[in-house]
């Protein structure tokens, strides 16, 4: 192999080298640019779910949503159909953000996942109802978000994550002082009687 060849070769891999350092920079970028994106439109949704309005109505998927008898969602009176939408709806924007790619999973199941299922699991039987009347696809993304959370629980992204749970001081083992608090200290000038 002469030294020209021996040139173009190390040229074309330089330029392959490049061309694959330049995409892989490109797709991290346009990754972390769609994440930007999304950051404001999560903490939106994120801020709802501390609202008295919201607690409220979830208090009341939870207490007063069993109590009724099981009808489809538009069967239902004004006042539970209001409070069925507030959860419902926000639960399943959730959904469409992890189906969608928007957020990743992880972070929607490890800090909301078990109130996802719960939510499916209390109004389900109301959704299949309306779906049955009115061959819709109500809140199909709030269940697919409650099916993501049985394949991928909460407890193993905290795991992955390696989130600690934080015992408090009464729990944590202090180092013992190299002053013992049980024996005096001599008395000097500067202290007072």
């Amino acid at each position: 192999m002469d030294a020209t060849t021996a040139i173009s070769l190390a040229s074309i891999a330089i330029a392959v080298v490049s061309l694959i350092v330049s995409g892989t920079l490109a797709l991290r970028q346009t990754r972390t640019t769609m994440d930007g994106y999304a950051l404001p439109v999560v903490l939106q949704v994120f801020s709802r779910f501390r609202t008295q309005e919201f607690f409220d109505a979830q208090q009341f998927v939870f207490d007063e949503l069993p109590q009724q008898p099981v009808q489809p969602y538009t069967d239902l009176s004004l006042e539970v159909r209001s409070q069925l939408r507030m959860v419902g709806g926000l639960y399943d924007d959730l959904g469409k953000l992890v189906a969608h790619g928007i957020v990743k999973e992880e972070l929607i199941i490890g800090s909301n996942g078990p109130q996802a299922r719960r939510i499916w699991e209390t109004i389900e039987p109301f959704v299949r109802a309306e779906r049955a009347k009115r061959n819709s696809n109500l809140w199909i993304y709030l269940e697919d978000l409650a099916y993501r959370t049985t394949r991928k629980p909460p407890a193993a992204i905290h795991e992955k994550l390696k989130l600690h749970q934080y015992a408090g001081p009464r729990h944590t083992a202090l180092p013992a002082s190299s002053e013992s608090s049980a024996t005096p200290r001599p008395r000097t000038e500067q202290q007072p009687n």
